[in-house]
């Protein structure tokens, strides 16, 4: 343990040296951290600024230390490859019963890529570096900072000038004053909200071209402690609004019921999946009075429909639902609720302890593709882009030859030869947003140095085409089928995580690499390509994969029979393919370069490096309690299953391990949808 904490240090004070040794000019917008900042201005990873051995020798050491931290070696692999791999991950980093209620590596790679988001934010404003975009986020953060030194009574002030805007909220009224429940209208003040800040309260609405979605916005889960989420609400409505304790107390109990009802009518869908044209004129499903949409939607937009737009009902049977819950619902309580909902999105925490990450996270929220863009400008180097692009490039080919073998002679030749296309045609995009003109999009945008609530209103009054932004911010590749893309997040940039081009490539291939290969086993699953006859072979070959993966079992308990085997197949391919591009590889590379494939102090071959490295990508830990909630809404397959049910099934593994007929690593019923070749 000693010699694994002295290989991490060693990098780390190489580094120091050399941020001591930067410098950099700006000045510090109001607000900003008042220390020095201009060497952060100037950081670069040492394995990208110096190739020299002995640095490419530390970030090899510092590697293994982390990848031995991670494993159990005295399990043995061949009766459970995830325990040798990652048996000590919960001692590292523990899941706790409150915050992490689980642990994996996607958590640790958003950690440090939100630390690096941070640290851009924190650099000082450079007028002659900084284009206009980048000086109207560093200001909003500042702004942020300042605004902690705010009269709490002029806070409070600005926040009732917020619902002033849009009605008045019951719970604000004055001891002894009626609330005028006759001005109140519940969905023209939802649309004026959307219309004002964009905001998504009870409806959504999205536009694409001549297509216009209003239904159910983003799905809310059921809370399992619904004391906590009361106990929550009535303390900011006290906290920012200064409510009476006791009324807050009741009006924060009527929000939670309500909204848990409210969760109780949503459903997971994409906007677009079985959507409904909407009759313009009647509705025979709801109460067109207590829902019109056609309304709604003229109010969002401030102009009647045009002729050639088309009203589409994104999940039919929520908008139905709500109808009936807004009848029954009283008038103040689903007053309330809106106002509490557009308040939650300025409420502004004051403490010590959280006010400088608060500020991190709304620039997150409101500027996520800018900030997405700031970073790959900082990591995506030429090098480094073309190291990406080449792996998937072997990818894609090892996924081709994967199709041409003859473990595919099941699929008809005219399926075979358009999944084939398939492949050929997809293409990788790292999504750092290069394609957007960022001064052209916040050219009309106008901030105040210290006036944060200012500010915060002016963003979400900025109008951004919904189809120039994205939901969410990626942070795991993800597959595109309408766009035929593998988006790979800025995030995987980074470089000593999956990849460095320090690293023996076994790591980049069976991480990164097995990945990407992931994503493009998804690309398959577009039904349109199949014909029966391939489509039955394959739901045998499915079955098969749906009746092992039901035999594996985790703390004692089998997993739940499914039908949802995309994944694992997935899984299964991905390995595969990752393996095959690298066996290539190691077939190309010279004999005198075949030592540079292993970790020192780490006494594994390449091969099984490769496979270390692929199990690695899904060690995790979970709090009992919550892997007992997950387990009763389970649609993934648990991590550790992911690496047994996979590896179990490669006979490349147990022959590289050397796992007996007789182990559990080594399956006699394989399950596979297509074989590589091991030769």
């Amino acid at each position: 343990m000693e010699n694994a904490t002295s290989d991490l240090v060693k990098p780390k004070l190489v580094l120091l040296l050399l941020l001591l040794a930067g410098s950099g000019r700006g000045h510090l917008l109001p607000g900003q951290p008042s220390i020095d900042l201009r060497i952060q201005s100037r950081e670069q990873l040492i394995s990208q600024n110096n190739d020299t051995v002995y640095v490419q020798r530390l970030m090899r050491l510092s590697k293994s230390a982390e990848m031995r931290s991670f494993m159990r070696p005295e399990a043995e692999p061949c009766e459970n490859f995830y325990e040798f791999s990652c048996g000590s991950w919960p001692q590292i980093n523990p899941a706790n019963e409150a915050h992490p209620r689980e642990t994996d590596v996607e958590q640790l790679l958003v950690q440090a890529y939100r630390h690096k988001q941070q640290r851009l934010m924190e650099q000082p404003a450079d007028e002659e570096r900084d284009e206009p975009p980048v000086l109207l986020l560093k200001q909003f953060y500042a702004s942020c900072l300042l605004f902690r030194q705010s009269p709490e009574e002029l806070y409070r002030r600005q926040l009732q000038e917020i619902v002033a805007e849009f009605g008045r909220m019951p719970v604000l009224n004055l001891p002894g004053q009626e609330w005028p429940s006759d001005w109140f209208d519940w969905l023209d003040t939802v649309a004026s909200i959307r219309r004002r800040f964009g905001l998504d309260i009870l409806l959504l609405f999205q536009e694409h071209a001549d297509r216009i979605y209003v239904g159910q916005p983003r799905q809310i889960l059921p809370e399992a402690d619904r004391h906590a989420v009361t106990d929550d609400i009535a303390s900011k409505l006290e906290l920012h609004l200064g409510v009476d304790p006791q009324l807050a107390r009741e009006a924060a109990r009527e929000i939670t019921d309500f909204e848990q009802r409210l969760a109780s009518i949503m459903v997971e869908r994409r906007v677009g999946v079985l959507s409904k044209l909407h009759a313009l004129n009647e509705s025979e499903e709801y109460d067109f009075n207590t829902l019109n949409l056609t309304q709604y939607v003229e109010t969002v937009l401030d102009r009647k429909l045009e002729p050639n737009e088309s009203l589409y009902e994104h999940v039919p049977s929520y908008l139905v639902k709500l109808a009936d819950l807004v009848a029954v619902t009283p008038e103040k309580v689903l007053a309330n609720y809106i106002f509490n909902e557009l308040l939650q999105r300025f409420y502004y925490d004051r403490s010590e302890r959280s006010f400088v990450g608060q500020c991190a996270d709304r620039v997150r929220e409101l500027f996520p593709e800018l900030l997405e863009n700031m970073v790959f400008r900082q990591y995506g180097d030429e090098a480094t882009l073309s190291d990406v692009h080449s792996l998937w490039q072997q990818i894609q080919l090892s996924f081709r030859g994967l199709l041409e073998n003859s473990s595919a002679d099941w699929l008809v030749v005219e399926t075979r030869e358009q999944l084939l296309a398939q492949i050929n045609s997809t293409s990788l995009e790292i999504v750092g947003y290069q394609e957007v003109n960022f001064t052209e999009r916040y050219a009309d945008l106008q901030l105040r140095p210290r006036e944060y609530l200012h500010n915060l209103k002016a963003i979400l009054s900025h109008r951004v085409p919904s189809s120039e932004t994205r939901e969410w911010t990626l942070t795991a590749p993800s597959y595109d089928f309408a766009g035929r893309r593998v988006l790979l997040p800025v995030a995987m940039l980074q470089p000593n995580f999956l990849w460095s081009r320090s690293y023996p490539k076994a790591v980049r291939f069976g991480s990164l690499g097995t990945l990407l290969a992931q994503q493009l086993a998804h690309s398959l699953e577009d039904a349109s390509k199949w014909d029966a006859s391939s489509f039955a072979e394959y739901a045998k070959r499915k079955a098969c994969f749906k009746e092992q993966y039901a035999r594996l079992r985790l703390h004692g308990q089998y997993l739940p029979a499914s039908d949802l085997q995309a994944d694992n197949i997935a899984d299964n391919l991905a390995v595969q393919v990752a393996y095959h591009a690298y066996r290539r590889f190691l077939g190309e590379l010279a004999p005198a370069l075949l030592g540079s494939e292993s970790l020192p102090q780490l006494n594994l071959s390449s091969r099984r490096l490769f496979f270390l490295s692929f199990a690695q990508l899904w060690c995790s830990d979970a709090n009992e309690q919550f892997r007992e909630k997950q387990s009763l809404l389970l649609l993934r397959t648990p991590s550790a299953l992911r690496v047994l049910g996979a590896l179990s099934n490669f006979g490349a593994f147990s022959r590289d391990f050397s796992c007996n007929g007789g182990s559990k690593m080594a399956a006699p019923q394989k399950c596979q949808l297509f074989a590589v070749g091991l030769d």
